[in-house]
């Protein structure tokens, strides 16, 4: 049996795995949501926009989808959710007032990713699985919408939302 160390009460951690590792950055995070006030609104206000980002990204792939090829398609309707979600994301829910080009260029690394994902499973899920394009992109949300959330809070917006940088 692996040897392991306890840095809290209620996790246990593999003894070489070092605090900026992301799984512990993953538990510090859900600590922080679940102790923090912020974190907390932070997290319905993502969902807020969130939901309409989704209505903004889907309802433009729904139009774009009758005229492009699917793929062409999203990738649209991905770029208008990407410039929906950075003005809110960035002004409304983590609070960032100067336009920082590293914050840009990371939360646009972040997307690159979620579209690269969405991409791929979305090409299974029509050529592989057989599904309509159109229920597979609404079936995929769920696990798009996580990684999004996940990358922008704990990587591109994390100066914003550390309470503390000890915890980290």
């Amino acid at each position: 049996m692996e040897s392991v160390v306890i840095l809290d009460d209620k996790v246990e951690y593999p003894r070489d795995l070092k605090r900026s590792d992301p799984v512990h950055r993953i538990v510090s995070f859900v600590k922080t949501f679940i102790q923090d006030p912020t974190s907390r609104k932070q997290i319905i206000q993502f969902c807020g926009v969130g939901i309409l980002n989704t209505i903004v990204g889907y309802a433009a792939f729904l139009l774009l989808v009758n005229y492009l090829y699917y793929l062409l398609a999203l990738l649209f309707a991905h770029l208008i959710g990407v410039c929906h979600s950075f003005l809110w994301n960035k002004y409304w829910i983590f609070k960032s007032k100067k336009f920082q080009v590293l914050e840009f260029v990371k939360f646009n690394l972040i997307y690159a990713v979620v579209f690269i994902v969405n991409a791929v499973a979305l090409f299974v899920s029509v050529e592989i699985i057989d599904m309509n394009p159109r229920l597979a992109q609404l079936l995929l949300l769920p696990m798009i919408t996580a990684v999004s959330f996940f990358g922008q809070k704990l990587w591109t917006f994390k100066d914003k939302i550390d309470t503390s940088k000890n915890q980290m």
